[in-house]
């Protein structure tokens, strides 16, 4: 499913909102009798209304056209190959997420960092010389996962073929004020749409921006090189935590599997486990960055990874990596791989073993390295 219907009606609401300021500046400034001014009220109402009607009609929902994009955005049409090394890229952005993954010529990057650590991310990305990213994915609706969305979608010398994040449109649009780093992602999407879309017929234009689960509710399954993604979640269209509607991606490379889950809640890590999904994997990125909200001891059981990779700024507000979560890995003998530590952490496999540019870290705790002071 895609999102340019939702978006498109934004916009037309914008356009109601401002016509409809303009016009009843005019007829009341003009108007001078009671019985003008009613008249004029009655007229404006009325544009308004054929406005509104109008939006509705343009709005409809049009098939989908995916002819210009690399990376089909809902197919069963899955490979399963294991040629040369996938490389993923755990990127030290602070108390924020982007992870990197490339596999002979195709990349995914999922989540796009915070806005105030976007140009960072760019930075990194167009170091390794990568100008094409055929997936991203964006989590879920907080600044921390999605705030970049707009530096690398608005850099001129990288193209995003598909861009995956749940269906918060209407969640975010229903907030008095909706965050900047919304707003530009929602006016660089739009620019996209309007250049890809220039000359093809409006029924057959499309978005960017898809959702993870088609119009059957079918998640979306697709190949990065020749490493197989699919989604696992969301599983509802609402949620009253932000953090639930996190997707939620299994990526396996032979028989090397990474279960990737954004902020997700231990009650979407017990839906995972009551779906009755394939949860046994190698390396599972930590959960809303080493939080206790998530990282039960339940998910950990029954993915029963082999290490932990954690995504953290140093000395963050929020004291991430929580201790009872590391004193946790620690028990079950977990080595851990930290960004607030390391820096980049790097996991490479060829699929069937795998190695990190680094050591693991330690098991102390946001608050434990807090309480050292500087």
């Amino acid at each position: 499913m895609v999102a340019n219907e939702t978006i498109k009606k934004k916009g037309w609401r914008r356009l109601v909102l401002f016509i409809a300021v303009i016009l009843s500046t005019c007829f009341f400034l003009t108007a001078c009798s009671d019985e003008e001014i009613q008249d004029s009220a009655e007229l404006v109402i009325g544009i308004i209304g054929e406005i509104l009607e109008a939006a509705n009609e343009t709005t409809e929902p049009t098939p989908t056209d995916t002819s210009h994009e690399s990376i089909p955005a809902h197919t069963d049409d899955v490979t399963v190959n294991v040629n040369g090394n996938m490389e993923v890229h755990f990127i030290d952005v602070g108390q924020s997420d982007a992870t990197l993954f490339i596999h002979n010529g195709k990349v995914m990057l999922f989540d796009v960092a915070m806005a105030s650590r976007g140009d960072e991310l760019v930075e990194y990305i167009q170091n390794l010389g990568i100008t094409y990213i055929d997936v991203v994915v964006i989590t879920h609706p907080h600044d921390d996962h999605a705030g970049g969305a707009a530096e690398l979608l608005n850099c001129e010398n990288i193209e995003v073929g598909i861009l995956y994040a749940p269906d918060f449109i209407e969640l975010m649009e229903s907030e008095t004020d909706t965050p900047g780093w919304y707003d530009d992602m929602v006016d660089a999407i739009d620019c996209i749409d309007a250049e890809r879309n220039e000359g093809i017929p409006e029924e057959k234009q499309t978005s960017i921006w898809h959702f993870p689960r088609n119009e059957n509710g079918e998640f979306a399954k697709f190949n990065i090189g020749d490493a197989v993604v699919e989604f696992l979640a969301p599983l509802e269209d609402e949620y009253s935590d932000k953090n639930d509607y996190s997707i939620c991606a299994k990526i396996t490379y032979g028989n090397i599997d990474i279960m990737m889950t954004g902020d997700a809640t231990s009650s979407v890590e017990r839906t995972l486990i009551n779906e009755g999904y394939d949860l046994d994997v190698e390396i599972f990125q930590s959960s809303h960055h080493g939080s206790d909200t998530g990282n039960s001891r339940e998910f950990l059981d029954a993915m029963t990874p082999e290490c932990i990779v954690i995504s953290c700024g140093m000395k963050n507000r929020y004291s991430h990596p929580i201790k009872s979560v590391m004193d946790l890995f620690k028990e079950l003998d977990l080595p851990v791989y930290r960004t607030d530590e390391s820096g980049n952490v790097i996991m490479t496999t060829d699929g069937t073993n795998y190695s990190f540019n680094v050591e693991p870290g330690t098991y102390t705790s946001g608050a434990e390295y807090k309480a050292q002071g500087d």
